[in-house]
């Protein structure tokens, strides 16, 4: 194994006691093959965690790696995006190898461009494909140190990549400390905090290193130059404990000179506190001059030298003042890098300095930075109370970083600048404007302790309404318990002022939000009335889109005339306003998307409701609000579903499961989930919808929202009705009633199990009361459910007359898989009784809608069905054409990602254009193309189109 260097020098001596924990880098080495490797290094201070990263890089640069490095920097004037811009400062001639959008969202990130702020998703995937463009000539080492103090947009884009390393040849290596217990009692210690968490989120490797053992500490003792005498060496053997930088600062601290107070002795302090004490015995020793210098470094570790000169020289200091710090290998001077020996210099020389010398440093290091963050942030560090010149410096701040998707950096500005407010007006409204950005970017706890940060001394009606809408928000897309009903009713009233007619808007936005409840839990009656009558008295004459929406959420049936009448001229506003080059100028542009979109489900619109989240998709994706589009992707999905298009609904639920998870919005991620479950219910495949349905359900936790808990329960009822577990079926599709719209759409369902299991005393009530309701809702969808199920649950009355009046507008239903199981079961009650060439016609055009759409268990029994009639049907999962081989079923040999990708190919589109499009790297979906062409039997990209159209998918 090849020479290594110790904890203390640099060069090439041999490593000490971290001979096991190298073996297992180097099988990590080894390991690096056309997908990645991952290993976090932890341990205390000192412990050697930055000595064995540099000979694991060493060893990687004899097997041909090269190497990309950052470190995270304890500082309170980091911009975000910091830690990224050092890793991929020399790559940055790459950045012409990614997809546009997701080069433009690097390029706006790393500040090497202007433009619209990007998402932090597109952000992370254009780093993942850079390192896999970097590693795909030769193998890489990419360190990143320090790891607890990155900024957390950088530790977002690194976390988001670490996750996917598949197609990339890397040996991501991450060095953390830990030390909980010592960073509870170091005040003046950065606290592990989001950056930590995001890195422990990632599966990888882990390295844990501790201490030295006796004879390991000897002999690094005895490495020391000038070597200790005999009581002092056995003093450092005791007090260091096995720590290598304790080894050699505490025998610098004490050697020549006797022990100082604090230095040795103390050993009930925590290491970093010790190590921390013998900094500053070095530090205690340098000119005045020299310890003011060393002051400005630890208040800027990120400034340049020249940036340090200058804030020093307007202090009367110069170079000369830095020359006894490098003696004292205290700092260096590393190209335009100021370095500190160890982060614990920092601390030690930050936390010693009394408040007004910290304080006079930031003021001098504001007044002469160049960039106005920076300034912004010393300027807050030297400001002991409020200063509006400050806060609005840093909101300024805030809005950069939003610019460039730097969220989490964002919302510490504006945190901070709603401290240094010295209005509560002005302090509440950059809270709030914390809590959405925060929402945005994922960060579901930070968020929710914003928004109760602000909420009670709100008082200005737009950011009374803005906070409302942020925690409904959350609550919707990641369950976290807000206001409830009643709340937002009482605010309403709040809003109305005393003579109940004040901030007409703001109380209808959030009225129409509070509406969503019922879409999300259902409301009793009593609620749901008062709302009603809050809206009426807030709309007066007034019958615009908030009043519509929550009139239609509350009482579908009674505005459903209105609503569908008016969906049409709607969306064509949505689609002009929304998607046009001002789309931006737009308030609150996704909450009325989503509004529309629920109030075409609510009235049982379906194609009204695909094509709103059509325009949400588009519109999210456009303007880089992957949230948003997670939520229009599995609404769309669900709806796709719905409409017998299987394969391009479950390649929405699936990327709508994979973004919301990356976003932490676990609502949004576990309706996903149950919407795909539905799908592979459809197709027969069991064992993915159940597994789907774990995953949903682990998602939604046992506190989900009701709706998630009945289109769970939708969803296994369809697969125990594939599996004839018809009692299990009865009881999770009688549970998708609690539900409203859940229990309309699986109104039929409930009658084939209640059918199945001799229920139909049962469900018949609940079958005449929807065929009373539905005729409000004029939807042929909703028709031909009811009827269906009348027809099944009573077969000797008036049977034949519910078929034909389900089946009589399927010209206007959309819903295709449906209409065939309507003709599946009329055929059977067809052959029942003996009218075979009736039941042979409604059979057969169900078996090939049933084929078409992959729909396996319906095609089986429709053939089934065909068979006893005397017919004897084609395999379903073959399609043949004249003069033509068998060509797969693409449904049956690609997952529903694979398909999507497949089509967007035979389109046209090049790998980069469908990463852009599906969120993939541009290598991963040439990946996906490798497995696609074999499947289909084609050999290239030209032959897809053909391929696809003969196996009925184009």
């Amino acid at each position: 194994m090849s020479p290594l260097p110790t904890c203390d020098d640099p060069g090439n001596g041999p490593i000490v006691g971290r001979d096991r924990e190298l073996a297992r880098c180097q099988e990590l080495l080894s390991a690096v093959g056309p997908g990645g490797q991952a290993v976090l290094i932890e341990g205390e201070a000192g412990i050697g965690k930055s000595t064995l990263v540099d000979a694991v890089v060493r060893l990687a640069a004899v097997q041909g790696f090269r190497e990309l490095r950052c470190t995270g920097v304890q500082s309170e004037t980091t911009s975000g995006f910091a830690g990224l811009h050092e890793l991929f400062h020399p790559v940055l001639d790459r950045l012409s190898a990614l997809p546009d959008r997701q080069r433009q969202a690097l390029e706006v990130a790393l500040g090497q461009a202007d433009g619209p702020a990007p998402s932090r998703l597109m952000t992370g995937l254009a780093a993942l494909g850079l390192l896999e463009d970097y590693s795909a000539e030769q193998p890489a080492v990419v360190v990143v140190e320090d790891a607890q103090w990155l900024d957390a947009s950088t530790a977002q884009a690194i976390a988001f990549a670490a996750r996917r390393l598949s197609n990339a040849r890397v040996l991501l290596i991450v060095t953390m400390r830990t030390d909980a217990a010592e960073r509870a009692i170091e005040a003046s210690e950065a606290s592990e905090g989001a950056a930590a968490g995001l890195i422990r989120s990632i599966p990888l490797t882990e390295l844990s290193l501790g201490p030295l053992t006796d004879e390991e500490s000897e002999r690094l003792l005895r490495e020391q130059r000038p070597e200790p005498d005999e009581g002092t060496r056995r003093l450092i053997l005791a007090e260091a404990v096995g720590n290598p930088l304790a080894l050699t600062e505490l025998g610098r601290a004490l050697t020549g000179h006797p022990p100082p107070g604090g230095v040795a002795g103390d050993r009930w302090l925590p290491m970093t506190r010790r190590l921390q004490q013998a900094f500053l015995a070095g530090a205690s020793r340098l000119p005045e001059r020299s310890r003011r210098m060393l002051l400005f470094i630890a208040a800027a570790p990120e400034s340049s030298l020249r940036q340090l000169m200058t804030a020093a020289a307007r202090a009367g200091l110069s170079l000369d003042d830095l020359a006894p710090i490098e003696n004292a290998r205290l700092a260096t001077v590393a190209g335009d890098q100021v370095v500190l020996r160890h982060p614990l210099v920092r601390s030690a020389v930050y936390g010693a300095a009394s408040f007004a010398e910290r304080t006079a440093a930031h003021r001098v290091l504001a007044d002469t930075a160049t960039d106005p963050d920076r300034a912004a942030w010393h300027a807050a560090a030297a400001v002991p109370d409020h200063d509006d010149a400050v806060a609005a410096a840093l909101e300024a701040t805030a809005a950069r970083a939003r610019d460039r998707s730097a969220l989490a950096e964002a919302v510490a500005a504006l945190r901070r600048a709603a401290g240094l407010s010295s209005s509560e007006t002005d302090r509440t409204r950059r809270l709030a404007a914390a809590a959405e950005i925060a929402r945005q970017a994922g960060d579901v706890a930070g968020s929710a302790l914003l928004v109760r940060e602000a909420r009670p001394a709100a008082t200005d009606p737009d950011v009374l309404a803005h906070l409302a809408l942020t925690q409904v928000a959350l609550t919707n897309s990641a369950a976290v318990p807000g206001h409830s009903t009643d709340d937002l009713l009482d605010l309403a009233a709040r809003l109305a002022g005393p003579r109940g007619d004040g901030n007409r808007t703001q109380r209808l936005r959030v009225l129409a939000t509070a509406a969503t409840a019922h879409c999300v839990h259902g409301l009793p009656d009593d609620l749901r009335a008062r709302l009603r009558q809050a809206i009426d008295a807030a709309a007066g004459d007034d019958g615009g889109l908030l009043t519509l929406v929550g009139r239609v959420l509350l009482y579908p049936a009674e505005h459903a005339d209105q609503a569908r009448s008016e969906l049409p001229g709607l969306l064509r506003v949505i689609r002009d306003a929304y998607l046009s080059d001002e789309a931006r100028r737009w308030p609150s542009r996704p909450q009325i998307i989503i509004g529309v979109g629920l109030m075409a489900e609510a009235v049982h619109d379906l194609p009204a409701a695909l094509d709103c989240w059509n325009l949400g998709v588009e519109y999210s994706h456009r303007t880089g609000a992957p949230g948003d589009e997670a939520w229009a992707l599995r609404e769309r999905g669900m709806i796709r579903i719905g409409l017998g298009r299987l394969q391009d609904g479950l390649a929405d639920a699936e990327m709508a499961l994979r973004i919301g998870a990356d976003l932490g919005l676990r609502v949004t991620a576990a309706d996903a989930a149950i919407a795909a479950a539905r799908a592979y219910a459809w197709r027969g495949d069991n064992a993915r919808a159940l597994a789907a349905l774990d995953r949903g359900e682990e998602l939604a936790g046992a506190d989900g929202p009701t709706f998630i808990k009945a289109r769970a329960s939708w969803a296994a009822g369809l697969v125990a009705l594939n599996e004839r577990r018809h009692e299990d079926a009865w009881a999770a599709l009688n549970a998708a009633r609690a539900h409203t719209f859940t229990g309309w759409w699986a109104l039929a369902d409930l009658a084939e199990a209640a059918v199945r299991t001799g229920r139909t005393e049962q469900v018949t009530p609940l079958l005449v009361r929807a065929s009373e309701e539905a005729p409000a809702f004029a939807s042929p969808y909703l028709d031909n459910l009811v009827r269906r199920g009348l027809a099944q649950a009573q077969p000797s009355a008036g049977a034949e007359e519910h078929f034909e009046a389900a089946l009589a507008t399927a010209g206007n239903n959309p819903g295709t898989l449906e209409i065939a199981r309507t003709r599946l079961v009329y055929g059977e009650w067809l052959r029942r009784r003996r009218r075979i060439v009736d039941a042979r016609e409604q059979l057969g055009a169900a078996l090939r809608v049933f084929e078409g759409a992959g729909a396996s268990p319906w095609a089986e029994r429709a053939a089934a069905e065909l068979r006893a009639a005397g017919v004897v049907s084609a395999p379903p999962t073959v399609t043949r054409e004249a003069g033509r081989r068998a060509v797969p079923d693409a449904a049956a040999v690609l997952t529903a990602q694979e398909l999507q990708i497949a089509r967007m190919a035979a389109a046209g589109m090049t790998n980069r254009e469908i990463a852009d499009r599906i969120y993939l790297s541009h290598r991963t979906v040439a990946t996906h193309l490798y497995k696609v062409f074999p499947n289909l039997g084609v050999s290239n990209r030209t032959q897809l189109r053909a391929a696809l159209e003969q196996a009925g998918a184009a």
